[in-house]
């Protein structure tokens, strides 16, 4: 991968009315990358990614693919190419022939149609199955041929929005793994537009999550998980207990932050957000796999909890186990299945601690500046 962004946004805003669907966005993309724009209904994910086809004009900004700037032209005019939510597959033509539409259109000669068709059908495993309909196919196999009807025009850039979400979910986790062997083998840069946390998490290389057409953050799946950059973040990725900050102060080079459910906690300066002097715009942060739930309480010099066994849900290895805390909170972990079982014999509203390291807390912000 080099170092040189296939698509540079620059600045770029969009508004419908009174509306900013994207509101001053900038990043950049590199050159085979899968790229995952994730984010809640309304973010602006999807004007976005309508921006980038063509389909939407900015209002402000810059759209620059190769350095060469792309808001004047037309979606016919672009490098790229889009596989829609609904696949759009025409159920009056066979596979081979809606694979072949779009170079139909451009003038290809029939030869090199056929050559490519049947190239762009081995990509996705698909060959053999030039003659049948739309309504002989399954929806994984459908969403295969939208696939191959856009890299037959070899883009330099593939636009998917929301390419699973028509999947039943035992499908739909078969078919991230065939979206990422099919990136990796044709090495065309994948953008992809989700509402799935764990779908973006799985694919992408990088994920950008824009929240009300701002964006918030952008990284890879570990770094968003592992360090989001704000509250509105770590709630998005992942589940998180949160709980307010109600006070912080320096402790000889530490910074002692306190909750109501926790009492004081030491942490490393740089640990803390550097205005912290302003303990309303801070939340102390814990996921709930970083929890342990005993029945005895923990040795001394870890965080610690108390409060009384609520719900212990079943997944299967593991369980999720709530805690109604004293401070009238409730707290989740995810606990493997031998400490569920002996959770589970003991009675609800039983007391219990929980417990976890202070350096497995994140003290965020609650909207990174």
């Amino acid at each position: 991968m080099t170092t040189k962004p296939i698509i540079s946004i620059r600045n770029l805003s969009k508004r419908f009315g009174s509306v900013a669907a994207l509101d001053n966005v900038s990043l950049d993309i590199m050159p085979g990358e899968f790229f995952a724009l994730l984010g809640p209904s309304g973010c602006g994910k999807s004007t976005l990614l309508r921006t980038i086809a063509g389909f939407e004009s900015p209002t402000e900004g810059e759209l620059l693919l190769d350095g060469t700037n792309m808001v004047k032209l037309p979606p016919n005019k672009r490098p790229v190419n889009m596989v829609f939510q609904s696949y759009a597959v025409f159920p009056h033509m066979s596979v081979a022939k809606n694979v072949a539409y779009g170079l139909q259109l451009q003038g290809t000669p029939a030869g090199d149609i056929k050559t490519r068709v049947s190239e762009a059908l081995a990509q996705v495993h698909l060959s053999g199955y030039e003659e049948r309909m739309p309504d002989q196919l399954s929806g994984g196999q459908r969403q295969r041929v939208a696939l191959a009807r856009a890299l037959v025009k070899k883009p330099r850039v593939l636009l998917l929005d929301e390419p699973l979400s028509a999947l039943d979910a035992k499908l739909r986790h078969a078919m991230r793994l065939e979206l990422v062997k099919l990136q990796q083998t044709v090495g065309v840069t994948f953008i992809m537009v989700t509402h799935d946390q764990s779908e973006a998490l799985a694919v992408a290389d990088r994920i950008a999550v824009l929240e009300s057409g701002r964006l918030r953050q952008v990284s890879s799946p570990a770094g968003l998980y592992l360090q989001p950059c704000d509250a509105f973040v770590a709630d998005f990725i992942g589940s998180v207990n949160m709980f307010e900050v109600a006070s912080v102060a320096d402790r000889d080079g530490k910074v002692a932050v306190r909750t109501a459910e926790f009492g004081e906690m030491l942490f490393p300066a740089d640990a803390v957000p550097a205005a912290h002097g302003v303990a309303k715009d801070l939340v102390v942060a814990i996921r709930p796999e970083k929890i342990r739930i005993l029945l005895e309480p923990p040795a001394d010099g870890e965080a610690r909890a108390r409060g009384r066994l609520g719900d212990v849900a079943f997944q299967g290895d593991s369980s999720i186990v709530e805690v109604l805390l004293e401070s009238g909170r409730t707290i989740s972990a995810y606990v493997h299945q031998a400490d569920a079982t002996r959770l589970m014999a003991a009675k609800t509203g039983a007391d219990v601690w929980c417990s976890w390291g202070v350096s497995d807390m994140l003290v965020l912000p609650r909207i990174a500046r």
